[in-house]
């Protein structure tokens, strides 16, 4: 009696585990997807439970697919990749089927498909210095001296592959702050020696980085070629080499940077338009003049703040100059005569650097009151990098108020959260652009 009572318990706990019934209800989450994206699925699974996954045709806890009619409509993020056309959708709260989409994105998501054979070991890109580079994948430690480079590393939703880079704009206390409200890890990124000037080896070394990315003008190459450590350059000082840069940031970070690079290049591309539409028919454009840190260092015709004022709507009266930053005297100036002068985000130059100097009373722009400085969160909104697609907006609101009503706040809490991951703090919303 007792050994048949013993066979009895047995037999119940025995039971569920080998129920298929029970197998699904163990199962963490349930995934919904088309039947091609399913070994890729599969494998995902496999490298992160050592099982394999429950498909089912319908409410999945989880979606996975490339119809990108299923994104829910007012979606304020680009959906996780983990193949360039072929993203995750949590269906309903599910902790474990969260992390699985991390999982998905990530490199460790990126190295299990390439052992399984749906994703390159390598990629070969082309660099905007003509260089042609292989690139080991995933990428998993990213270093950037060039402060440009930093930023499209973060639009990209790629900040936790850097072990050091540079960032412009951070060097207020303001500027920090800001910065460390978006990447705590900023004060330990941006404590190396390293630049487009100059660059500690040793540090270089023992970071170990799987990549190096950074500006056609840097001058260290040559030593760093020494550690045979990959490096891809880049020169975006133009609306189409800018995008290109994007692009070829998210192609070298994996199938979720290369999916965010896409979207900004639609959004860019999408505000552009606007912008143009609403501005078509001006037949007078306003002359404008881009300073830097100081009054009479102005802007070439081969810089991207060149592009920035045709975007929005104007000319730049020193577009005919050549190179970067000219340094110009005030009759050049008066003979330019400009309509309007827009100030860069960085340095100590303000509008009432001009409002009260007698010298500069003889400019248009200066006796109209029309002096304006450029915002910035972080990043300038002059220079090359994602951010200054505000920049336009802002530019474009200034030159044509009546023409141009995108709202520069609304869109940079838009951008910053999709492309930063980051919600603007509400009490701060108001100053983003520099109202």
């Amino acid at each position: 009696m007792k050994r048949l009572i013993c066979l009895l318990l047995i037999a119940l706990v025995l039971i569920p585990f080998n129920s298929p019934v029970s197998m699904a209800q163990s199962a963490p989450f349930t995934i919904q997807a088309a039947t091609e994206l399913q070994p890729a699925l599969s494998a995902l699974y496999r490298a992160r439970y050592g099982a394999e996954p429950t498909f089912v045709q319908s409410n999945g806890d989880l979606i996975a697919t490339n119809d990108l009619a299923l994104r829910p409509l007012g979606m304020v993020s680009v959906p996780p990749h983990f193949l360039s056309d072929a993203f995750l959708l949590l269906a309903r709260p599910n902790a474990e089927a969260e992390a699985f989409i991390a999982f998905a994105a990530s490199p460790d998501g990126q190295a299990a498909l390439i052992e399984s054979g749906f994703l390159p070991k390598s990629v070969t890109v082309t660099d905007q210095a003509g260089n042609t580079v292989e690139i080991a994948q995933p990428v998993r430690r990213v270093i950037t001296p060039y402060s440009i480079a930093t930023y499209l590393v973060y639009g990209v939703g790629a900040a936790d592959r850097l072990v050091a880079a540079g960032y412009l704009g951070t060097r207020t206390p303001v500027g920090a702050a800001r910065m460390s409200a978006i990447d705590p890890r900023f004060p330990t990124l941006s404590g190396y020696t390293l630049n487009q000037r100059e660059i500690n080896i040793e540090q270089v070394a023992q970071l170990a980085p799987d990549l190096i990315i950074t500006s056609a003008r840097t001058a260290w190459l040559d030593t760093v070629r020494e550690l045979n450590i990959p490096f891809v350059l880049l020169q975006g000082e133009s609306r189409e080499l800018l995008k290109e840069s994007v692009l070829l940031v998210g192609q070298l970070l994996g199938p979720n940077a290369q999916a965010r690079a896409r979207a900004w290049v639609d959004y860019y591309d999408d505000i552009f338009t606007q912008v143009v539409e609403r501005t078509k028919d001006v037949t007078e454009r306003p002359k404008v003049l881009f300073v830097g840190e100081s009054p009479l260092r102005v802007i070439s015709g081969q810089m991207y703040q060149t592009d920035i004022i045709a975007a929005a709507g104007g000319r730049s009266v020193s577009a005919e100059l050549k190179g970067f930053w000219n340094d110009v005297n005030l009759e050049q100036v008066a003979l330019w005569n400009p309509d309007v002068i827009v100030i860069a985000p960085y340095g100590n130059v303000t509008p009432q650097t001009f409002k009260e100097s007698p010298e500069w009373a003889i400019i248009k722009a200066v006796q109209d009151g029309k002096v304006y400085k450029m915002p910035s969160w972080v990043a300038p909104w002059d220079t090359p990098v994602m951010d200054s697609v505000l920049g336009v907006i802002w530019l474009a609101q200034k030159l044509f108020p009546e023409r141009v009503t995108l709202d520069c706040a609304r869109e940079a809490v838009y951008f910053f959260k999709v492309f930063y991951n980051h919600d603007l703090p509400e009490s701060e919303i108001a100053a983003v652009c520099g109202s």
